[in-house]
C-alpha cells in the first residue's frame, strides 16, 4: 500500500495500542489478557504480519519476463499477460512463494492462467498491500505496451482491509473495529472506490492500448452460518466493495469478474474452505484464498479471457 517503513510504523502502533489487527479471524482467546511472554510473541507476530503481508508491503517485484512468476517471454504466444494489484493478485495464500516480499505465488491464479501454452505472462508486478495508488505509480509502468491481457484485483487496501481485519478479528477491539469498517463503508458510498478503480483501469489502457482489461471482485470471508463477531458486517462490506468495483471497472470499459458465487460454500467456517483463517502459525495466509481458492479465481477469469 505504501513505504514499507510507513507500514512497519503503523504496525508499531498497532501494536502497542491495541495488539494485532491484520485480518478476519475467530480467535475468542484473541481478547483475553495473555501472559507478558505470550504477549511478546503475539506483538512480534503482528509487527511482521503487518510489515511485509496484508497491511504493509513493500515495492512491487519484478516484472522482467521470466522474473517473479514471468511466464519467461519465451513461448510462441499471441496473448501476452499482465498481472496487476495486489495480495489477492499476487497469490498470497497458496504458498509456494516465488517472492516473500510481495508474496507471489506459483499457484496464485496468475500462475494458473500462464500454465496455457498460448499465454506468457510477461509482466507480474502484482503485490500484497497495494491499493489503486500503488497499482497506478509502481505497477502500470511495468506492462509492457504491446500487452494484451491485463488481469486486476485491487479495491480492498483502498478501504482498509488490513486494518478491519486486525481491529475485527485478531486482537478485537469494537471501537477500532466499528470505525474501520465505517471509514471503509464511507469511500465506497461516496464514490471513491468506482472513481479510483476506473482511472486505474484507463492508466492501464493509455499504457497497454490494445489489451483487454479484466478487473475481478473479492470472495465473501465468511459462510452465512459464522457466528463469529462482524463476520458477517464485513461480508456485507466485501459485496457493497464489489459493487462499487464492478461500477468502476464497466464505466472505464473494463469487463468485471464477480467470484462471490463462485466462493459461496467454501468460506471460512464451511466444510471445505478455499479461505484461510487466521492462523498465528501461518500469519502470511490468513484471510487469503488456498490453492483451490485460486484455482476458482482462474476458472472464473478464463470465461470472460
Amino acid at each position: 500500500m505504501s513505504a514499507r517503513s510507513t507500514r512497519f510504523g503503523r504496525a508499531l502502533r498497532y501494536a502497542t495500542d491495541h495488539a494485532p489487527r491484520t485480518i478476519p479471524s475467530g480467535i475468542d482467546a484473541a481478547s483475553a489478557v495473555p501472559s507478558p511472554a505470550r504477549r511478546a510473541l503475539r506483538l512480534l507476530a503482528v509487527i511482521a504480519v503487518a510489515a511485509g503481508v496484508a497491511v504493509g508491503a513493500a515495492a512491487p517485484a519484478s516484472a522482467a519476463p521470466g522474473g517473479n512468476g514471468g511466464g519467461g517471454g519465451g513461448k510462441p504466444s499471441s496473448v501476452t499477460y499482465a498481472a496487476l494489484g495486489d495480495s489477492y493478485a499476487a497469490g498470497q495464500g497458496a504458498g509456494s512463494y516465488l517472492s516473500t516480499t510481495c508474496y507471489v505465488s506459483s499457484k496464485g491464479y496468475p500462475a494458473l492462467i500462464d500454465a496455457d501454452r498460448k499465454i506468457d505472462l510477461v509482466a507480474r508486478p502484482a503485490c500484497s498491500g497495494s491499493s489503486t495508488v500503488e497499482v497506478a505509480s509502481l505497477q502500470i509502468p511495468q506492462v509492457p505496451a504491446n500487452t494484451t491481457r491485463v488481469t486486476l484485483t485491487a479495491g480492498g487496501n483502498d478501504v482498509g482491509f488490513g486494518t478491519v481485519m486486525q481491529s475485527c478479528f485478531i486482537i478485537v477491539s469494537s471501537s477500532a473495529c466499528t470505525q474501520a469498517i465505517a471509514a471503509g463503508d464511507a469511500m465506497v458510498q461516496d464514490g471513491t472506490v468506482a472513481t479510483r478503480i476506473a482511472a486505474t483501469v484507463n492508466a492501464i489502457r493509455a499504457k497497454a492500448p490494445t489489451a483487454k482489461i479484466i478487473v475481478t471482485g473479492y470472495p465473501r470471508l465468511f459462510e452465512p452460518t459464522v457466528t463469529r463477531a462482524y463476520a458477517q458486517q464485513v461480508n456485507t462490506s466485501t459485496t457493497a466493495l464489489n459493487v462499487a468495483i464492478r461500477a468502476g471497472a464497466q464505466s472505464a470499459g473494463a469487463v468485471f469478474v464477480d467470484v462471490e458465487a463462485t466462493f459461496a460454500g467454501h468460506g471460512i467456517g464451511s466444510a471445505s474452505p478455499w479461505i484461510n483463517d487466521w492462523s498465528w502459525f501461518n500469519t502470511a495466509a490468513g484471510f487469503h484464498p488456498n490453492a483451490s481458492g485460486y484455482v476458482a479465481y482462474t476458472g472464473q477469469i478464463k470465461t470472460v479471457w
